[in-house]
Formats: structure tokens, C-alpha cells, sequence
């Protein structure tokens, strides 16, 4: 039995026409594999557009055809002569057909991506045809595993979000219909949480501690908390009716509530003393809006004595990329906030500041640790570079590329790496992240961290930053980059917060954060 597809046929130029010879009984199959072709073809014209190395149509359908293999062991693909100009298909080791490859047309992407898409839909049917097993099972579902194998075979930031996981997806970054409430699992169905300020609910007095019975008059007792939250979301505007339990009352009340778009909360605040601890968990479309408004909280509750801002980005996985610039941008002045640049001409940006500081110069440190990645490695590593921030941690990340949503006939969604992003001062972000100004890995106290940043011996902070902004993965040896990412790695703390206590160290004392600040701009042009 043949294995997987044979390698030759991937480094290969195009070879044969792909005649398609339909039988002469339509088949019963005709609209699946119509829908197969079109989404197939659409997906293969994007990757071979938008994707950061260039990679034709051809290859990417083969790589997807792979995925065939995880719904039918059985399938497989072979050369089937010596010219590779046509394949085999096999189920369960017997051979069930011959399909000719597609004409090369390289210089018309559109046509190569619809003849790929068409071959690629016509093994489907093919392999279904011939395996109970395939043809048993949902297109839906063989278009995930096309798509999943398509881009297992990128970088490991691109990716495929089927139709459900794309919806949820699309919530986080751009909101949803609901009603603004948080909800526990409770015997009676769910237990309202927290309430989302001036949201629907809280507008139609919803009160935390109500018990959900039911949603438009259906029972939600047993119902798992992801089924009640989906019930509870539909379109914007549209009404949905509660039915609550409320301690005090003998009986259950109905609330009709109008939904209105949602978006997550990613910025909260919390006042320390004289200092404003802003963590920011992501960043969506409303980032920068609420992070605004956290910074003009922190000058309301602490006047004249705030003395600093502490900025926790531990954890924090990113997000859109555009909210970390604007994000940046509400603290500097002028300057560049970051670079792009990637093989598609939309991909080549170049961020820069506008006027206007909105902490009006109040101290800031910014925490990091091996777990801050992307879009919050864009807001670090700008504040660094320009000496707005002290960064404080242990080494982020390292995801130094962007990935640019496309939206799927299907309701799924490719996430395509399409460019790599650099730190103002020039250097790149990918697989090494932002070293801090101070590093706290290993560290057991907040002082004795502090005082080895600020040293100025060969493993102090500045001999750190000035070494990892001179080295790049693209370069420099593994071995030189294994050198700079032993300098600071993720070692979680086990005992306090040493992160946070470092930066009421440093922002309580204005003459060490200038020295810190200064240590931040080693290197840098």
C-alpha cells in the first residue's frame, strides 16, 4: 500500500491538464462537491496571496488533501507515473482511480487556485465515493480538515478556525449581541455574576445573585453554562426574555431585555497606594478606548498623588494589532511606534506616534514574563525604546509576526502569518521578545533583582538590552540566540510578586527610575 502523497510531486513544476471528465450520469454529489471546489478555490487563492513566504496554489492543496487522512486512515495519494503528471487514490490499499493534475499557469494566480480547488474537491468525492466512512461524514467537516492540514504545513502562528470556533473568535475581537452579564453554574440553570455597567441587563435590573430559570420560556436546568450563554446571545437590537429567580421573592419575575453589542472588557484597574495598577489581558476593539479610560480613573481617585502607573501585561497573548499602536500611542509624543513588513504590498506599515501624552508624564513600568505575547510585545516594546516605561520581568514571548483574518464562505476564518514586526529601534521580535530593563528571573526578592539591573557589571540590565538588540534569529547562530534567551528566562516566581514589588520600588523613588529609564535606552538610535 502506498504511503502519503510522494515528495517529488511537491517540488515539481505543473504538469497535466485536469479535464475534470464528468461521467455521463450527473453525480449525486454534484452540489457538495460544487461547494467543495468554490471554498477550496477561495482558500487556495488566499495563502498564495496574503502568506508571508510565497507558497503556490498547488502545494498548498496538496498539504490539504492530507487531512483526508484524519477522518479515512485508509486514504492516500501516490504518483501514479513516472512524469507525475497524475495521481493515484487508494482506499484501504486498493487503488479506486487516476485523477490528472491541473495545468501550470503561474502567471495567473486566480485560474491555478480555481483549477487546485476543483482538483482538490474532486478527490473528495472521489475518496467518498469509494469510503462509507468519508461519505458518512458532514462536508463541513471535510472542509476543517482540509483547511487544518493546509495550514499545518505554514508557520506555527497560521491556522484555521472552524465555523463555531471562528464565531467565538470574532466575539472576542469585535463584540457580540448580548445582554452584559457574567454567569456561574447553578442547579437552577445559571446564577448571574457580574453585571456589566450601564449594559442591557443592568438597565432592566438584573441584579447579581438572580438565578436564570429559563430563556424565552424554555427551562435551562442541566444545561451546560457555554449552551446558556449561547442562548443568551443573538442578534443586536433583537429582545430575549428572562425568566429569574430572585431571593426575596416567592415567585420567578420575567425581564425582556434588548441586546445590545457587546465587547469584552480587556483593561482593569485597581488603585495601590500611590500608584494605578492598569492589567490589560488582550486586545480587541476596545482596548485602547478603555485603557483611556483607566488612565483617567487612576488621575480621578488619586489626584496629585499618583506617582506612577503600573502597566501588567504578564500573560497577556495579544490581540489586534492595531489597538497595541494606539494603545503605544496614548503615552508617547512622537516617534515610531513600530515597523511591518511582509511580502504582500498592504503588509509594509509603519506606525507612528501623535501628540499628546494622556498620563501627562506620570512614571510608568511595564510588567512582562514569558507568557506576553504579539500585540502587547508591540505596546512593551515601544515604551522601552522610547524611555517611556521601565519594563520589568522576565523575557515576553517572542511572536514577531502578524496574521491577517480572512473571512470564509463557510463562516470559518484562515489566520495567515503576512508580515513580522520590528521594535522602534529597529530590532525584530520574533522568537526572542523584549528582554527587560530589569529582570527578575530566579529572583527571590525585589531588591536584590533591582539592584542587579541596575549594576553595571556584564549581566546587569543594560549589558542585557545592548546584547539582545543586536541579535537576530535571521542573523545570528542558534547558539548566539540560545546565548541571549538564557539571559532572562521564564522562571515563575513561587513565593510573592516580585514583578510588582520591583515596581513600587522603582516608581517610589524618581532618582532610580531615571536610572532605569536610562538603562532602557541602551542600544537604541
Amino acid at each position: 500500500m502506498p504511503g502519503r502523497f510522494a515528495k517529488a510531486l511537491f517540488i515539481t513544476a505543473f504538469l497535466a491538464v485536469c479535464t475534470g471528465c464528468a461521467s455521463e450520469e450527473p453525480s449525486p454529489e454534484v452540489a457538495v462537491e460544487a461547494r467543495l471546489s468554490h471554498i477550496f478555490g477561495i482558500g487556495l487563492k488566499q495563502v498564495a496571496t496574503y502568506y508571508l513566504e510565497p507558497l503556490d496554489p498547488r502545494r498548498a492543496a496538496l498539504d490539504g488533501l492530507e487531512g483526508l487522512t484524519t477522518l479515512e486512515p485508509g486514504f492516500a495519494l501516490d504518483a501514479a507515473n513516472s512524469d507525475l503528471s497524475a495521481v493515484d487514490l487508494f482506499v484501504d490499499g486498493d487503488q479506486v482511480d487516476t485523477v490528472a493534475l491541473p495545468k501550470p499557469n503561474a502567471s495567473d494566480l486566480p485560474t491555478q487556485a480555481k483549477a487546485w480547488g476543483a482538483f482538490a474537491a474532486d478527490i473528495a468525492i472521489r475518496a467518498r465515493a469509494a469510503s462509507p466512512t468519508l461519505a458518512s461524514i458532514d462536508e463541513e467537516v471535510i472542509q476543517d480538515a482540509f483547511f487544518d492540514a493546509m495550514t499545518n504545513g505554514l508557520d506555527r502562528f497560521s491556522g484555521y478556525a472552524s465555523r463555531r470556533e471562528a464565531a467565538r473568535n470574532r466575539a472576542g475581537r469585535e463584540g457580540y449581541g448580548g445582554i452584559g452579564v457574567a454567569l456561574e453554574p447553578h442547579p437552577d440553570g445559571a446564577l448571574i455574576g457580574r453585571i456589566v455597567p450601564e449594559g442591557p441587563a443592568a438597565a432592566a435590573g438584573i441584579h447579581p445573585g438572580d438565578r436564570l430559570l429559563a430563556i424565552d420560556g424554555h427551562a435551562v436546568s442541566g444545561f451546560p453554562i457555554s449552551r446558556i450563554v449561547s442562548e443568551l446571545r443573538g442578534p443586536i437590537n433583537a429582545t430575549v426574555s428572562l425568566t429569574l429567580g430572585r431571593k426575596g421573592l416567592a415567585k420567578p419575575i420575567i425581564v425582556t431585555v434588548g441586546r445590545k453589542r457587546i465587547v469584552p472588557n480587556t483593561v482593569f484597574f485597581e488603585p495601590m497606594g500611590h500608584f494605578a495598577i492598569i492589567r490589560v489581558s488582550g486586545f480587541n476593539q476596545s482596548t485602547t478606548k478603555r485603557l483611556a479610560e483607566a488612565v483617567a480613573k487612576a488621575h480621578q481617585a488619586l489626584g496629585d498623588d499618583l506617582a506612577g502607573i503600573i502597566l501588567d501585561l504578564r500573560g497577556n497573548p495579544g490581540g489586534l494589532m492595531e489597538e497595541a499602536v494606539h494603545a503605544a500611542d496614548l503615552f508617547l509624543d512622537v516617534g515610531v511606534i513600530s515597523r511591518a513588513a511582509g511580502r504582500h504590498p498592504e503588509s509594509q506599515q509603519l506606525f507612528h506616534a501623535e501628540l499628546g501624552d494622556i498620563a501627562a508624564g506620570v512614571p510608568i513600568a511595564v510588567l512582562i514574563n514569558g507568557a506576553t505575547a504579539s500585540a502587547s510585545e508591540i505596546l512593551a516594546a515601544a515604551l522601552q525604546d522610547h524611555g517611556r516605561a521601565v519594563v520589568i520581568g522576565m523575557s515576553s514571548f517572542g511572536k514577531g509576526s502578524i496574521q491577517t483574518v480572512i473571512d470564509l464562505p463557510n463562516g470559518g476564518e484562515l489566520y495567515l502569518t503576512w508580515a513580522k514586526f520590528m521594535a522602534p529601534s529597529g530590532y525584530t521580535l520574533d522568537r526572542m521578545g523584549v528582554m527587560p530593563s530589569v529582570c527578575t528571573s530566579g529572583a527571590s526578592d525585589a531588591v536584590t533583582a533591582l539592584d542587579s539591573g541596575l549594576s553595571k557589571g556584564k549581566d546587569s540590565g543594560r549589558a542585557n538590552l545592548v546584547l539582545r538588540r543586536e541579535t537576530d534569529v535571521s542573523t545570528h547562530t542558534k547558539t548566539e540566540v540560545q546565548a541571549v534567551l538564557a539571559l532572562c528566562p521564564w522562571n515563575p516566581h513561587t513565593l510573592g510578586d516580585v514583578d510588582l514589588a520591583v515596581a513600587e520600588l522603582l516608581l517610589g523613588s524618581p532618582a532610580v527610575y531615571r536610572q532605569a529609564i536610562a538603562i532602557s535606552l541602551s542600544g537604541t538610535s
